[in-house]
């Protein structure tokens, strides 16, 4: 799949990434929202990992990226595909207030905050075409949690490291309701897969 043509000038899009990096690097100092202790390591580790998503996003859906942390990947999404609807749900006070700050410094009119913990009782104002997740649990777990906020045809796009345990994971999948492609990325600095688990 082809990356959508980002429809944001590319220098925009590059000084947004920049305050980004720059602000979670600040608010770290202080609340240590992210395991980095540089810039040049939340661009590589955390950035340039998080765009390895965006070709499995097309413009206009709806996303739901959940336990967003410090916005990673929703906030690189809503930087980089402005016509996609992100929500991030973040249960953690802080993250999320850092979330919400990022929205209004970046004027995010895509992105929203939702701090609440995403369960299988959580109800949305709106179902969503994609839901995402970056290192939060287990991809049956993800599916339990979230499947009902899926809109009919929605997928997961899950970021997940090592093959021998996204095979772990889909081995534990309902294969009446779910098929899964396991997408290999080439990244400098990490061991990324990107599952997509469709509805069947």
């Amino acid at each position: 799949m082809k990356r959508p043509s980002p429809i944001k000038s590319e220098s925009k899009t590059n000084d947004s990434i920049k305050i980004l990096i720059k602000e979670i690097l600040k608010f770290n100092k202080a609340h240590n929202i992210v395991g980095r202790f540089s810039e040049e390591e939340i661009l590589s580790l955390d950035v340039l990992d998080c765009e390895t998503i965006l070709e499995h996003i097309n413009p206009s859906q709806k996303v739901l990226d959940i336990g967003s942390g410090a916005g990673l990947p929703g906030l690189i999404i809503a930087i980089n595909q402005p016509k996609t609807q992100i929500t991030m749900s973040e249960k953690n006070k802080k993250k999320a207030y850092f979330i919400r700050k990022m929205i209004r410094t970046l004027q995010l009119t895509n992105a929203t905050i939702l701090d609440k913990a995403t369960t299988p009782n959580l109800i949305t104002q709106n179902k969503f075409d994609v839901i995402t997740a970056r290192a939060l649990a287990t991809a049956p777990s993800i599916v339990n949690m979230a499947e009902h906020l899926l809109n009919r045809g929605g997928k997961f796009i899950l970021m997940k490291g090592s093959l021998e345990k996204i095979n772990e994971e889909v081995a534990q999948l309902n294969n009446n309701k779910y098929s899964y492609t396991i997408h290999k990325k080439n990244t400098l600095n990490t061991n990324r897969h990107i599952l997509e688990i469709n509805q069947k």
